[in-house]
């Protein structure tokens, strides 16, 4: 009698003040601690900047801000993660990362049992010690999406 494995994915953990959330490893590029990050005039509110990272230059969104978080006190103890989206890398800023983790696909909780009606939030995970709240990645930062972060200041960030 064949037994049938549970389908487990694996997501990177990070924290915003007392919450965690997960995104999916295979979105992930790397993980990085803070680095210094050149402020662009006339960028949406969410865009913290651009940083150079193997020589290509990266806008870096601020989590806190696009989720109407404030800002964090010390913002050399965050950390940046670099992620692939379609073509582009975008680097977002979080509190801490924690860990990676797998987690059955039976322990997360769709959307559509929960009473949030949102775009990013794949589902919620159920694990033993806290409630872990998975972001899709793709669906937050569409390639459309990432065009207009960068709107106009497109040519600024190529230049640079």
């Amino acid at each position: 009698m064949e037994v049938k494995k549970e389908l487990e994915r694996q997501f990177v953990v990070f924290s915003l003040q007392k919450e965690k959330y997960g995104i999916e490893i295979s979105s992930v590029k790397e993980i990085m601690k803070w680095a210094k990050i050149t402020e662009l005039p006339e960028m949406r509110r969410e865009i913290a900047g651009v940083i150079k990272l193997r020589n290509q230059v990266i806008p870096v969104v601020s989590l806190r801000t696009r989720f109407g978080l404030p800002q964090a006190e010390d913002l050399t103890k965050t950390k940046i993660i670099i992620l692939e989206i379609g073509s582009f890398s975008l680097g977002i800023n979080v509190d801490d990362v924690d860990e990676v983790i797998r987690i059955k696909q039976s322990a997360i909780e769709s959307p559509n049992n929960l009473t949030v009606k949102t775009k990013v939030i794949e589902g919620v995970a159920k694990l033993d010690d806290y409630l872990l709240i998975l972001i899709d990645i793709q669906a937050m930062f569409a390639e459309d999406d990432v065009q207009q972060i960068l709107g106009e200041n497109e040519e600024a960030v190529s230049s640079l």
